[in-house]
């Protein structure tokens, strides 16, 4: 997704799943947090999180029907591996916490 720089989802669809995940977002972290402003910057957050990662599931499974996937070499997996973990993991203490 990044090396070929293009959109593995049509701009709209992209659009309309940050959408959906935003108001979603929104509405259950409102129900957690006192501040309406910190509900809207976190819902942001997750919700713009959430679309890449689609998009990026999405790629990679493009890449898995093409036969690309051994391209792009052992290392990237391992880094992307450890990133998913780093995040689930922050994601996973702070969710813990509401």
């Amino acid at each position: 997704m990044i090396s070929e720089w293009s959109n593995p989802i049509p701009i709209a669809l992209v659009v309309l799943i940050f959408a959906v995940l935003f108001v979603v977002g929104y509405e259950f972290f409102n129900s957690r947090f006192v501040r309406k402003t910190t509900a809207l910057v976190v819902a942001f957050l997750v919700s713009f999180c959430l679309t890449i990662i689609i998009m990026a599931l999405v790629k990679f499974v493009k890449m898995v029907i093409a036969g690309t996937v051994i391209e792009i070499g052992w290392e990237i997996f391992v880094i992307a591996t450890a990133f998913c973990l780093i995040g689930s993991v922050i994601v996973l203490k702070y969710l813990e916490n509401l």
